[in-house]
């Protein structure tokens, strides 16, 4: 279906919509009241069908809004449904959970937040505020006093953020929780999986997250437009060039702005390099979960130098602060190209020989297929992205579907697998890492000459969003502007988001020693999973992390006996 035919489908439901704006050919706007929210999203979803992304909800001072986000990736097309609630005193709306899991937790979210009652939802428990928030206290409510909010007053929230093992009564066995997390010295970001198990099998999983939420998008409203890109840029170390690039283009794109071709062709260089250092980061650590240590050491020694590069082009390692609105804060000196290229002639050598060694062992063939299989009718209704995406077979990827910085210049492919478990996941990064080397060779031997910046003057206003496929899958901002020196509104969805809630399905079936390499295959943050505990209904630990790890290590030692493959030694790689 093309853009024309795009157009026509939504035109079927003109009866239900107030507005329909197009501003560019991959960009509408679609607005309805709230009533109609439900049908609308329903058709647009099921009918069109059109790909979940995530929404933004806003306190417009006369009204709520909650702006759904779609995208059409055949044509790169990104429709937003706008509706709005002009109830102030109840603010409610149908929820789109039911038919789409992939809107639950941005529903919880948005009600936190703004509170908002979505009618129907299956779960509104908390998401992200702490359990001891006052009750009906929203922090992104204009009309909130936050400094005069004390959490911590002792008393039990409505909505708890955890499901609580039940009394046990005569004659009744509850199953033991397994508690994946939240908080760890070394965790960037606290995130908690609490899994109801069977003997060694999973039936049940539930998600909590922001035990350590930064307020990021409350942060932003008070930075000028030219300072967000420090902030965003830590949102995720291992992201930190994507999450700026996403945000500027959608400022870009709000102010005609077009960056130097120059920059375009820096912005692609230092993503790819990024893609590329995230990839190797991955297989280590997924080695490392099932104890192949070898693999775990020898993929991230091959990472170093292209941490390396990044730090010799940027200045750092990570958060490379390079991208800004307009173009990029340095450039690429032309003297340092022979030496890039040559390290990437001998990051390839070694990857091939790493993927060699991976894809070719019986053992992590049966350890790995079948293992934490997520359908891609499953990725579809839980909006996942990046390579969760691809392993199951949806073949989304934002370089080719909405081209932007120099990809559409530069000659790659789309890397997919079909049957969604770990080992597809792995081959699709593994293979995307020669894909990103190859677009870096393009990119750095088709560097044009000029500067890398243009001015700024101001940024009119308007509302817009930019995304870019990070590692780990799409980036996606929205920005609103009214015209000031500073965003009133930006929502931020970083790719873990969608992701992560797909364990519901990857994960319930699979058994314990399974768990923490079903868990990595998304690629989280880690440090997110890195402290587990299996609680009796005593409360009392009968398994600690280092048990799990052992757990997961032992069934790729008993698959190796099995089929009597040889110990993988750093030789062979």
């Amino acid at each position: 279906m093309n853009q024309e035919e795009l157009n026509n489908r939504l035109s079927e439901i003109e009866d239900r919509l107030e507005a329909i704006e197009q501003p560019a050919d991959n960009r509408i706007w679609l607005t309805c009241d709230a009533e109609n929210s439900y049908a609308v999203n329903k058709f647009l979803f099921e009918e069109v069908p059109l790909r979940f992304v995530i929404a933004t909800g806003i306190d417009s001072d006369d009204c709520f809004e909650v702006l759904y986000h779609y995208a059409y990736d055949q044509t790169g097309s990104i429709i937003t449904l706008k509706t709005k609630i002009h109830d102030r005193e109840n603010p409610a709306i149908e929820s789109i959970a039911p038919f789409l899991p992939g809107a639950e937790w941005i529903e919880r979210e948005i009600h936190d937040i703004l509170g908002i009652e979505f009618k129907n939802h299956p779960d509104m428990r908390r998401l992200i505020l702490s359990d001891d928030w006052p009750e009906g206290v929203y922090p992104l409510r204009k009309d909130t006093d936050l400094e005069a909010v004390k959490p911590g007053n002792g008393e039990t929230p409505s909505r708890p953020g955890f499901k609580p093992s039940p009394p046990k009564g005569a004659g009744q066995t509850v199953s033991p929780i397994l508690a994946v997390g939240p908080f760890h010295p070394l965790q960037e970001e606290m995130e908690f999986f609490q899994l109801t198990v069977d003997g060694e099998i999973v039936t049940d999983i539930d998600v909590r997250l922001s035990y350590n939420h930064r307020g990021v998008e409350k942060i932003s409203e008070s930075l000028q437009f030219d300072q967000i890109p420090f902030l965003v840029s830590r949102i995720c170390g291992i992201c930190s060039a994507t999450h700026p690039l996403a945000y500027v283009q959608a400022v870009e794109e709000l102010a005609g702005i077009t960056p130097p071709e120059r920059a375009l062709y820096v912005r692609t260089i230092i993503t790819e390099l990024e893609r590329i250092h995230s990839h190797l980061l991955w297989v280590g650590l997924a080695g490392h979960f099932i104890g192949y240590d070898t693999v775990f050491m020898w993929a991230w020694k091959y990472r170093e130098p292209v941490l390396d590069l990044l730090e010799e082009i940027t200045g750092n390692r990570n958060n490379y602060g390079n991208v800004k609105v307009g173009g990029c804060r340095e450039d690429i000196p032309n003297e340092l190209i022979p030496k890039i290229l040559k390290e990437l002639d001998q990051i390839e050598k070694k990857t091939e020989m790493l993927t060699k060694a991976v894809l070719d062992d019986p053992v992590l063939h049966a350890r790995l297929k079948g293992v934490g299989i997520l359908s891609k009718e499953d990725a579809i209704k839980y909006a996942v992205t990046g390579p969760t995406a691809r392993g199951s077979g949806v073949a989304i990827d934002v370089r080719r579907d909405d081209p932007y910085a120099a990809y559409a210049d530069l000659d790659w492919n789309v890397i997919t697998q079909t049957e969604g478990d770990v080992f597809a996941k792995a081959v699709v990064r593994l293979l995307e890492t020669f894909e990103s080397i190859k677009i870096v060779r393009q990119a750095l031997k088709k560097l044009p000459e000029g500067p890398v910046a243009v001015e700024v003057k101001e940024i009119p206003p308007g509302e817009t969003v930019g995304h870019v496929e990070a590692p780990r899958g799409e980036t996606f901002h929205y920005v609103r502007s009214d015209g000031g020196n500073r965003p009133v509104r930006h929502k931020v969805r970083a790719p873990s988001y969608v992701n992560v809630p797909s364990f519901k399905a990857s994960c319930i079936g699979g058994h314990i020693a399974d768990v923490t390499i079903t868990l990595a295959a998304v690629d989280p943050c880690y440090s997110c999973t890195e402290r587990l505990a299996v609680i009796d209904n005593n409360n009392k630990v009968i398994h600690d992390y280092d048990t799990l790890l052992r757990l997961s290590r032992e069934k790729t030692a008993q698959i190796k006996k099995e089929l009597g493959a040889p110990e993988l030694k750093m030789e062979d790689i």
